[in-house]
């Protein structure tokens, strides 16, 4: 029942009306304060859920990208919650039919932090992977180059120069597939 509790109020967020709005607001920002943990994975679950409305879903990342950019509440998570939401986002990466993706500003917001304390260390390496393994399909490519992007925009941290070839390697991969595909020329 929660879940659909949450369904409901991220529709709310997307109302014109300002009491919907206040009312929304109060109850993720309570709920954030009690069970933080809990909300994050709840918002994973509906961004990365392709049967409800593109609307919903996208609300869901950015409550998300809000809560993360909380950093002490962020910081406080054991190993294993920061490991289920950062793969969590990863394996969303592709299964959202609009720019710019969430789950990509999400990545891009835990890398800020996570990148330069090495709390991510296979997190760009993941991203190349998706790029250049070939297996992967063009939403996921084009979502992992948008992902890569942001972070080399944000994160302004010796690590990213580190890993700077694995990056180029991606992008000239991806300039010689020429593969004709909208997703990725976008």
């Amino acid at each position: 029942a929660k879940m659909d509790q949450l369904v409901s109020i991220l529709e709310m967020t997307l109302s014109p009306d300002q009491k919907q709005l206040d009312e929304a607001s109060n109850f993720i920002s309570d709920i954030s304060e009690r069970n933080y943990s809990w909300l994050l994975q709840a918002l994973l679950s509906i961004l990365s859920n392709q049967t409800l409305l593109a609307s919903i879903r996208q609300q869901a990342g950015l409550q998300m990208k809000n809560l993360l950019n909380r950093n002490s509440f962020w910081s406080s998570l054991d190993k294993s919650s920061k490991g289920f939401i950062e793969k969590g986002l990863l394996d969303t990466l592709g299964c959202e039919q609009w720019r710019p993706s969430t789950a990509a500003l999400c990545i891009q917001t835990l890398a800020v932090t996570e990148l330069p304390t090495n709390e991510w260390p296979d997190l760009l390496q993941v991203l190349v992977e998706n790029i250049i393994s070939q297996t992967k399909p063009d939403s996921v490519i084009g979502a992992s180059i948008e992902t890569i992007g942001y972070i080399c925009s944000a994160v302004q941290h010796p690590c990213i120069e580190e890993s700077i070839n694995q990056i180029l390697t991606a992008i000239m991969f991806c300039i010689k597939l020429e593969r004709g595909s909208s997703t990725i020329k976008s």
